[in-house]
This record gives C-alpha cells, structure tokens and sequence, in this order.
C-alpha cells in the first residue's frame, strides 16, 4: 500500500528529528569530554560514546537492561570493549551492574535528582571560593561573550552552544580552583550532571535564568566582588 502524502511527511519529519538528535547528541558528547579524548579512540572510547549518547538522550524512565551481545552487534565491535565501557558507565552512575543480571540503565528518582544536584552545587560553590584569586579577567569576558551569543540565538533554542557555554565555565573555575580532588570528583560526577542538564535544556523557558545567574556571576568577578558571585 502507498504511503499518503501525510504519512510520508510525518515519516520525513521523523527522520530529520533522528538525524537532529545524533547531530546534537554528538556536539555535546565532544562538548564535554573534549579533553579527555584520545587522538586516536579505540573501540573501548567508541562504544562508551555511543552508549553514553543512547543512555543521555535517550529519556528512559524505567530499567532496561543492557545487552552487552547486542551492544557488541549494533556497534559492530567485540563484547569487550563494550563491557569495558559499561563498566564505565558504572563508575559514573549512569548503569547499574547485577552480578546475575549483568548490566542495567539506572534510573534516578525525584530524590537522587535532588541530592545530584545539591551536590554539585555545594562542590562548585567550593571551586569558585578557591578559583576567584586566579581568575584572568580576559578568560571572563570571553566567558561573558560567549554567554551574550547564546542569549542573542534564544528563539533558535541553541542547545548545544548553551551547554558549551554552560560547560566552559563551570570547567574555567573547577581547574582554576586547583584542588585535585575535587577535579577529580567533579569529572566524575560529569555525566550525571549532564544527563539531567541535557533534559532541562529540552525546555527553552530554563535557559534564560541559567545564563542571568552566570551573567551575574561574571560580572561581579570581573568587579572582584568575589562575595556577591
């Protein structure tokens, strides 16, 4: 039977919103994880890649189970480097692991959110106390740059230009803190801060009073006003 022109436009849209999603996905993967690439990715970097992508924006509300045989064929790589990267993903608290079960998307409730969150903002209030003395006020205006051209391409909802936005800060004042572990735990934690961000971007309206608080933020550095920031 013929597609209508209906289902063939719908079919069209779908397709493009898939294509959209792998673009975005992709930019904010190299977004986050740029300088802890290697030059060359090994099997082991492209599966944590595209697994990671799938689990981020991939909204899931309930536990799924993550096949590694099936993870291995879909990717078109062996299971090793696939476990590898699950394991991973463990370390980051993105998938859970049963030793009977094997592997599981971890799902987070309204209180592990909270607590997430609450985290990292005790932690980048923290790296921001240690950062503000070091701070080249040139890195902060090309900060505040950068935050006025996502501002500028709202109404275009510049979702990954606001993450890089959103990410280069937090990152200029977590290694101008420089304490080691709390680098450390941070990047740790990158991946849950990001999947939780990514789904608060899906909405336009959030965006806005993220970029007011870092625009103030900013300001007051620049003025070494270090109490108001």
């Amino acid at each position: 039977m013929a597609q209508s022109a209906a289902e063939s436009d719908e079919t069209s849209q779908e397709s493009s919103k898939q294509i959209l999603d792998e673009n975005l996905s992709t930019e904010v993967f190299a977004t986050l994880w740029r300088n802890d690439r290697n030059v060359l990715p090994t099997a082991v970097d492209y599966a944590y890649e595209q697994i990671w992508k799938q689990l981020v924006f991939a909204h899931q509300q309930k536990e799924q189970r993550l096949s590694d045989v099936a993870l291995a064929e879909k990717l078109g790589v062996s299971r090793t480097p696939v476990r590898q990267a699950l394991e991973r993903l463990v370390q980051e608290g993105l998938v859970r692991s049963d030793p009977r079960r094997g592997f599981w998307v971890r799902t987070f409730t309204a209180q592990d959110i909270h607590e997430i969150y609450d985290l990292r903002c005790a932690l980048e209030v923290l790296a921001l106390r240690l950062a503000a003395p070091h701070l080249d006020p040139e890195d902060l205006r090309s900060q505040l740059t950068l935050l006025y051209q996502v501002r500028a391409q709202l109404d275009q909802h510049p979702i990954s230009l606001f993450l890089q936005c959103d990410f280069r800060l937090h990152t200029l004042f977590i290694n101008a803190s420089g304490n080691g572990r709390l680098i450390h735990y941070l990047s740790t934690l990158r991946s849950q801060f990001s999947m939780f961000q990514v789904r608060d971007t899906q909405n336009p309206m959030r965006m806005e009073p993220t970029l007011h608080d870092h625009e103030q933020i900013l300001l007051a550095l620049l003025e070494k006003n270090i109490e108001a920031a």
